[in-house]
């Protein structure tokens, strides 16, 4: 449980979007929330919940995440790790990065730009201020609008940002930083069904109450320090790169994220494409790369 809840808000990517559209400030208070909201919930979970033990162990799958190339069970865990070289497993992780990663990635991420874009661009300056603005029924709102979204944190970033350049306190943002990622359909739906209806309870009551208390803690420490998040919003990350490496990095993210789409939309719609790799987790499990015993264990 306390993976689920720390997955989705803290990935390194979300960090990292968060200090180059946002400020410093909210990026330390991002994964430091998420990590309280996951220890809670998976403390109550463990003092209220069935023993380990009681519930019943399942087998983790061990098979090779390079190219599947044994089980990982009826192998030795020393001579498994070293089916491979480092450059092997290197080549096997960028692949992930820039195929499948970045064919979940992109769109959500374009989707993302686009609302923050709209947001910016349609909504009044003074009309989330007038309506919204901060306090408790800012983030209860933002909470009701961010429990049944499915939006990732990539998505849910540049979305934030907007709002809070638009006059949304970085509490009521943090919400929807925290909330959003942690509670789509998919999760609530998973955790119900496969831990139960107390479980499930414990997921949402968890998030709801510590993500409201560190939204009233974040906008009291921006009045404590004095800090305006719209007017620091994207500014720290300014000036640390070169322009040229700002424009290449931008020049190579678009290639990837245009790339993704067509692999996604159009390359896979193609009759006899090879756009597409194959999965590796469709392959035969427990196809060996070797003999184990005549290779020595090597």
């Amino acid at each position: 449980m306390a993976f689920l809840i720390s997955a989705p808000e803290s990935g390194i990517d979300s960090i990292a979007l968060t200090y180059s559209l946002l400020d410093p400030i909210i990026t330390v208070i991002r994964p430091l929330a998420a990590f309280v909201t996951a220890f809670t919930a998976g403390l109550v979970e463990n003092f209220t919940g069935r023993s380990y033990a009681e519930s019943g162990r399942t087998e983790p799958d061990r098979t090779c995440l390079v190219d599947a190339c044994c089980d990982g069970t009826d192998c030795d865990p020393w001579v498994h790790a070293r089916h491979h070289t480092n450059a092997e497993k290197l080549r096997a992780a960028s692949r992930f990065a820039f195929n499948e990663l970045m064919d979940d990635l992109a769109i959500l991420f374009v989707i993302g730009l686009l609302l923050a874009g709209l947001i910016s661009a349609l909504i009044p300056q003074s009309f989330f201020h007038d309506h919204l603005g901060s306090g408790l029924w800012a983030y209860l709102g933002m909470l009701a609008v961010s429990l049944p979204m499915y939006v990732c944190a990539s998505l849910s970033t540049p979305v934030a940002a907007a709002l809070i350049i638009k006059g949304v306190s970085p509490g009521a943002a943090l919400v929807l930083l925290l909330a959003g990622p942690a509670t789509n359909m998919a999760t609530i739906t998973m955790v119900g069904g496969l831990l139960g209806a107390r479980a499930l309870l414990i997921y949402l009551g968890s998030i709801v109450v510590c993500t409201l208390s560190m939204a009233f803690l974040t906008d009291a420490l921006y009045q404590a320090l004095g800090v305006s998040a719209a007017a620091q919003a994207g500014i720290a990350a300014g000036g640390m790169v070169p322009e040229w490496a700002e424009l290449a990095a931008a020049a190579v993210l678009a290639f990837l994220i245009a790339r993704a789409m067509y692999r996604k939309f159009v390359g896979r719609a193609l009759p006899g494409s090879l756009t597409s790799e194959p999965d590796q987790a469709d392959a035969p499990k427990g196809s060996a790369c070797c003999d184990h015993e005549s290779a020595g264990g090597t």
